[in-house]
């Protein structure tokens, strides 16, 4: 006998638990830490799934990447290649993480549909593990840097700075995961933005000191093109560090004023929209 199944509708798919509020969204799923590192690991074992040495694939493109730019530019700058090598991987670094967040941010719940239609979950959930598994790969492109460094500078390898590393990766993570959450559902809306942050961060690539030093640039280009520069701050926090420098008191202090402003921000978003994240999608 056969058995007539109810059309799929909104009405009757189990979307997420609406009742709860944007804020308990946000910590529920920052608790529930074993499903969002679970969703990004399995993301990147399905990315280079059949592959010999999967995510490292990133890895070697982004050390034949630095090489050749770094010899170049040593050339055309008047550098030494031992000192401006190690800078550019660890700018590059810091920079594929930042930027790699906000390039699969406009997709995160596209991507994520069937789990948002198929089980009760928190929106949340899908931002954290995009920001977990790009951590992921930067712990895989880090070890381009650490070989660079070993080869020109091994005796800035480990220096005590380099403790510093850890805050500076936090709070780089903690304001990459606002910017997700708050382009996530900007680009839901919209889906054209999607292309124009992909241009856009082409360009701000070549206007953010990754390349080329700070110091070089004349006092009023330095207030725009580095102090006005979000991403100029995001790069220092882990660059210094990797490099042997302390980052100055400033860095610290507007990379937390950004956190604060932009999760705020991020928040009254997040609860203004949330309820229509599954009609957009």
């Amino acid at each position: 006998m056969a058995v007539n199944n109810p059309p799929i509708s909104l009405s009757n798919i189990n979307l997420v638990p609406l009742e709860i509020s944007a804020g308990q969204d946000l910590v529920q799923g920052l608790k529930n830490w074993r499903t969002w590192t679970h969703l990004g690991w399995s993301e990147i074992k399905r990315r280079y799934r059949r592959t010999v040495i999967g995510p490292f694939w990133n890895s070697i493109s982004l050390a034949v990447f630095v090489v050749t730019l770094g010899v170049v530019g040593a050339g055309l700058w008047k550098l030494e290649l031992e000192g401006y090598l190690p800078y550019v991987a660890a700018g590059m670094v810091v920079w594929i993480l930042v930027t790699a967040m906000l390039t699969e941010a406009g997709g995160v719940f596209i991507s994520g549909s069937s789990l948002i239609f198929q089980i009760r979950c928190n929106y949340s959930l899908l931002i954290y593990a995009l920001v977990y598994r790009n951590f992921i790969v930067f712990l895989h492109n880090l070890l381009v840097f650490i070989m660079i460094s070993l080869f020109f500078q091994p005796d800035k390898i480990i220096t005590p700075a380099l403790i510093l590393l850890i805050p500076g990766v936090f709070l780089v993570l903690a304001n990459c995961a606002w910017i997700v959450l708050l382009l996530s559902m900007i680009c839901l809306r919209f889906r054209d933005l999607q292309q124009l942050i992909t241009s856009l961060i082409q360009i701000l690539m070549f206007i953010t000191p990754i390349i080329w030093m700070p110091d070089s640039l004349p006092a009023e280009s330095r207030t725009f093109f580095v102090e006005g520069n979000p991403f100029y701050y995001f790069i220092e926090l882990v660059r210094a560090p990797l490099l042997g420098r302390l980052p100055e008191p400033s860095i610290y202090a507007i990379a937390l004023l950004v956190a604060v402003s932009g999760w705020t921000l991020a928040y009254f978003t997040f609860c203004r929209f949330r309820r229509r994240i599954p009609y957009w999608i």
